[in-house]
């Protein structure tokens, strides 16, 4: 007698990861923008700028395949429903400098992509923070019992995630500086049915 298995993953939260040699170069012109750190000592700047896209119109341009793929191809959400990026901004993380555990409110979805990277300059690593009431020793970590998930930058990643996603920067382990620009997505339009009737 055969024993059919199958491993369902459901209710996931799919993570899109991409390495896309085609990115523009924009460092010249970001390293010249205006910089604050608005989370304490230690924990990397932002530009002062928060919709970088529109000044960027080349790296808006690489990224809108990424997100189609990401909302209508993974997440299967109708092409009626318009793509919009409420924010964006750059993140520059020095020598030491870390995020600390975060998910980003006030949107459907989130994304990074790496513009400027370095050897140990910080992975980035996302936490399950559901908490486990029983938890037995494992003999391997796979993406059904892992409590981390661990990305390694590269110039030109890009990773779109839901942004309920806890997630952080390790510490950039190089004395170069590490930039990567973050935006948020929503979904526009019109939404549900006569009883919970929605427009955005």
């Amino acid at each position: 007698m055969q024993t059919s298995t199958n491993i369902i993953p459901l209710f996931s939260s799919p993570v899109y990861v991409a390495v896309d040699e085609t990115m523009p170069d924009v460092i010249d012109e970001i390293e010249e923008w205006e910089y604050q750190n608005l989370a304490g000592g230690g924990l990397g700047s932002q530009s002062v700028e928060q919709n970088v896209l529109d000044r960027l119109p080349s790296i808006k341009e690489f990224l809108l395949p990424h997100i189609r793929e990401y909302v209508h191809g993974v997440m299967g959400i109708d092409e009626s429903h318009r793509i919009d990026s409420p924010c964006s901004w750059i993140n520059v993380h020095q020598y030491l400098e870390k995020s600390g555990e975060h998910m980003h409110r006030n949107s459907m979805f989130s994304g990074i992509v790496y513009l400027r990277t370095h050897p140990n300059c910080g992975n980035l690593v996302f936490v399950n923070n559901k908490h486990d009431l029983i938890s037995p020793h494992k003999t391997h970590t796979n993406v059904y019992n892992s409590n981390q998930w661990t990305l390694t930058p590269l110039d030109g990643m890009v990773v779109i995630f839901p942004s309920h996603l806890v997630h952080y920067v390790e510490s950039n382990q190089d004395t170069a500086r590490r930039y990567s620009l973050a935006f948020n997505i929503m979904i526009r339009g019109d939404f549900g049915n006569p009883t919970s009737y929605l427009t955005l």
